[in-house]
């Protein structure tokens, strides 16, 4: 069992910091620049204070994590790496033994749980709630165009050799060439080139929205068509290519989707509501924890 000791507090920070770094931005903390960083930390904190006040309530004592739960997000998150070697040197970077590791992700499953049961007490959403929501608010439930795209970044820095604007238009311009006739290689290309942490998903966004992008990049996104690849774009953090895969056109959500949604989003405010009801009866009883 993994269970009886609770690690450091600056262990299970450092698990906050690597689980927060690749849940936002899908990278390790070190490769994360300084002001990313920076407030990733900041979010750490926090997410570490609750910890200590969930951890030491007495609700906790009552909920148990299993070690195959453990060990599965231990295997998830050294998954995400490219080698064992490159996990451990990690680990080794962040000051932290697999053992710390595995408790910090022990504690941090007992904290959720905790959470979990005591926001369970929230009164759902009824059927005649949702529609009623929907009935008066169906201009929010129009679905803009969307496009599922990945991107190819080459940054701009003067400070590294490789990296000045021409030597990095140059570059992206090659590669750019090259995957006009070769389209199916754009995902082995993100993975090997891209300088966005995007790359680990071999340069995949997702479906995104107008605004959702630096401008640049919405003003070529959509005006493509499905499977195609733009000319080279610059912003200012540097040069872009981007493969749309698939266009879906403007239109309004069904009843019966805009139903379900309504329900989600409402039942997971009102049992955030609960949860931070709980939380601050924690912190009325026990200040002195989180200071």
């Amino acid at each position: 069992m993994l269970v009886e000791k609770t690690p450091k507090c600056e262990v299970n920070l450092k698990y906050q910091l690597i689980k927060l770094a690749w849940s936002l931005y899908q990278s390790t903390s070190e490769a994360l620049d300084s002001l990313t960083l920076i407030k990733v930390e900041q979010q750490a904190k926090v997410a570490q204070k609750i910890m200590v006040l969930v951890l030491a309530s007495e609700e906790a004592k009552t909920e148990r994590v299993k070690d195959q739960e453990v060990h599965f997000l231990f295997e998830q998150l050294q998954q995400q790496f490219d080698s064992r070697e490159s996990f451990q040197l990690s680990l080794q970077q962040q000051g932290l033994t697999e053992f710390q590791l595995q408790q910090a992700i022990y504690q941090d499953l007992l904290c959720e749980k905790t959470l979990a049961t005591q926001s369970q007490g929230y009164p759902k959403v009824s059927e005649a709630e949702a529609l009623a929501y929907y009935q008066d608010n169906k201009q929010r439930f129009s679905q803009p165009e969307r496009r599922k795209v990945s991107h190819i970044l080459i940054t701009i820095n003067d400070q590294y050799a490789e990296n000045k604007r021409q030597k990095a238009l140059a570059k992206i311009e090659k590669l750019g060439n090259h995957l006009q006739q070769h389209i199916a290689e754009f995902a082995n290309i993100a993975l090997q080139h891209s300088e966005c942490p995007t790359s680990l998903h071999k340069g995949f966004i997702g479906e995104v929205s107008r605004g959702q992008l630096y401008p640049e990049l919405d003003n070529v996104l959509f005006t493509m068509q499905a499977n195609c690849i733009s000319s080279v774009i610059e912003t200012e953090i540097g040069f872009h290519l981007l493969l749309c895969h698939e266009v879906t056109a403007a239109g309004e959500m069904q009843q019966a989707q805009a139903l379900k949604e309504i329900t989600r989003q409402l039942n997971s405010f009102r049992q955030k509501k609960q949860e931070k009801k709980w939380l601050s009866s924690l912190l009325s009883s026990a200040p002195a924890l989180l200071q």
